[in-house]
């Protein structure tokens, strides 16, 4: 067996135990993972199509996919969790795949390492969400167009089709990536391969007609692209947290970008931080000084991320690491082949530096990919609400999305969120006024006291339908804590859902202890739960 090869079957064994570690989550599935997993159980494929377009803004591609991973295998979380862990693996296969067709063997395994310490990537192929397939379906993306420009088949064409056209219908947003590419390819092809343009051309066009469906889906659900400006921030300082999630081990802000983030110095970032961000640049530059035709890699993520970027400014769009994954691939490819071109000396001192650092802090640091982050999983609640005999007669009030603990709770109770329930109410904002912030911020600043029209609402609602007896489990969510906000500058600095929710979580506490009695109190990492009594 070949040396190469020797490499690539370590490099995917590597790549398939740093997905694996950890994998069994004690604290079950968040928020998120939870809207994908009821989205996935809805039904048969129509019912799974109709309950994500309903409530998401994405194609369901990878709910359907789930499903039938599920039906074979099972809903446990583990069982569920592989399935990002397989796609995980596929990614780093495909980029040995795709370096071996840029350049050679070498540069495969380079690129395929490089995917399988990468942070993000391991960090998805945990998560019940469709971000490592997005990478996935990229990289084969990749090595399609490869292949197509060096031998123009109709293979060739038809996979660089199917990939892209996974990617639109599993993220929204993918279609700025598909865009991207097919005019850097475009350009390319123009320049070094015209005698393949006409093909070329025409299998976008083929594209086009197959991505149809999904561009009427957008026009006419344009209202839902609004809402990620409520939910998430994002300004300049994100560009730190990108890079510093992109090219080093230590994530940050996974789920949201803090108002103002600057990297910190000292001997651990310079480490694992600043150390890593600056070979891999060093990488990058060593592939374009040396084949100016790697411009055209480069070209893909920046003008992926210039057109998010513009979309960002004109909507309520947000720049996150998860939305922004497409761009990885082509910038880790581009690291590969610069180290492709290094002497054997320095590569071997290079990779080997990468290498200690990613494992090091993936296997040992206690907010690496494998384990930080993992503690907003809602089964501990569930739990606790079962061992405290929560039963039909009993009700819930939650922030988020009112089946956000289903998986975990057998009890059929009744439910309120916050969200789904008030805060869009008349008396949560003025919905004359066009701006969130502006709409929310007679509500929201209006700290020191309870309002009376949400009291009267929720006791009605919420307090007057509980039989005498029966208890309510109020669920305070500590990510929506963030009250009292006193003043107009600190506002602004957060989500508007992060303030709206926080307001609401006091209002609502405070009407559960004027008319009920507080039986019980229990503390978790980022949960507290009262046990009201009628």
């Amino acid at each position: 067996m070949k040396r190469e090869h020797i490499i690539f079957i370590l490099i995917i064994l590597l790549s398939f135990i740093l997905r694996i570690l950890f994998i069994d989550k004690p604290y079950g599935f968040w928020h998120n993972e939870m809207v994908m997993y009821n989205q996935t159980i809805a039904g048969n494929i129509m019912d799974i199509i109709k309950a994500s377009v309903d409530a998401d803004v994405h194609f369901p591609l990878y709910q359907i996919f789930l499903a039938g991973w599920m039906k074979i295998f099972g809903n446990g979380d583990t069982a569920i969790r592989m399935f990002s862990v397989l796609a995980g693996v596929l990614a780093v296969l495909g980029a040995y795949l795709t370096g071996k067709e840029i350049k050679d063997e070498k540069t495969g395994n380079l690129f395929a390492v490089l995917c399988a310490i990468n942070s993000v990537f391991i960090f998805y192929s945990q998560e019940v969400k469709f971000y490592i397939f997005l990478t996935t379906y990229s990289i084969f993306a990749l090595y399609f167009l490869v292949r197509l420009i060096k031998y123009s088949k109709i293979p060739d064409y038809a996979g660089y089709i199917f990939f892209n056209l996974f990617i639109v219908y599993t993220f929204t947003i993918g279609i700025l990536y598909v865009f991207a590419q097919a005019v850097v390819a475009l350009i390319y092809i123009i320049f070094k391969r015209r005698e393949i343009l006409k093909n070329f051309i025409i299998a976008n066009l083929i594209m086009v007609g197959l991505i149809l469906p999904f561009a009427i889906f957008v026009i006419t659900n344009m209202g839902k692209y609004q809402s990620a400006a409520w939910i998430f921030t994002s300004n300049f300082y994100t560009l730190f947290v990108l890079i510093q999630n992109y090219f080093s081990p230590c994530l940050i802000s996974v789920y949201n970008n803090p108002p103002i983030y600057i990297p910190p110095f000292g001997i651990l970032y310079i480490i694992f931080l600043y150390i890593p961000v600056g070979i891999m640049f060093y990488a990058m530059y060593k592939a374009i000084r040396n084949n100016k035709s790697n411009w055209y890699i480069f070209a893909v993520s920046i003008l992926f991320l210039l057109l998010e970027t513009v979309l960002c400014m004109n909507s309520g769009l947000r720049m996150l690491t998860r939305y922004t994954i497409l761009a990885v691939p082509p910038l880790l490819l581009l690291a590969g082949i610069g180290f492709s071109y290094l002497k054997s000396k320095t590569l071997k001192i290079l990779l080997t530096y990468l290498l200690v650092i990613n494992i090091s802090c993936i296997v040992f640091f206690p907010n690496s990919a494998v384990r930080g982050y993992r503690e907003l999983g809602e089964k501990p609640v569930a739990q606790l609400m079962t061992q405290e005999n929560i039963s039909q007669n009993d009700a819930i009030v939650l922030a988020l999305r009112k089946n956000d603990f289903d998986k975990y709770l057998t009890a059929d109770v009744k439910k309120f969120s916050l969200l789904q329930d008030f805060v869009h109410e008349p008396y949560a904002l003025n919905p004359d006024i066009k701006d969130r912030y502006e709409a929310y911020w007679d509500y929201v600043g209006n700290y020191d006291t309870l309002n009376t029209n949400f009291e009267k609402d929720f006791k009605s609602r919420v307090l007057d339908n509980l039989d005498k007896g029966a208890k309510l489990f109020f669920i305070w969510d500590e990510n929506y804590n963030s009250y009292p906000i006193k003043n107009y500058e600190d506002y602004r600095k957060i989500p508007v859902m992060t303030g709206s929710l926080s307001k609401m979580n006091a209002d609502a506490f405070n009407v559960c202890e004027k008319y009920l009695t507080l039986k019980k109190y229990a503390k978790l990492k980022y949960y507290r739960i009262y046990i009201f009594e009628k």
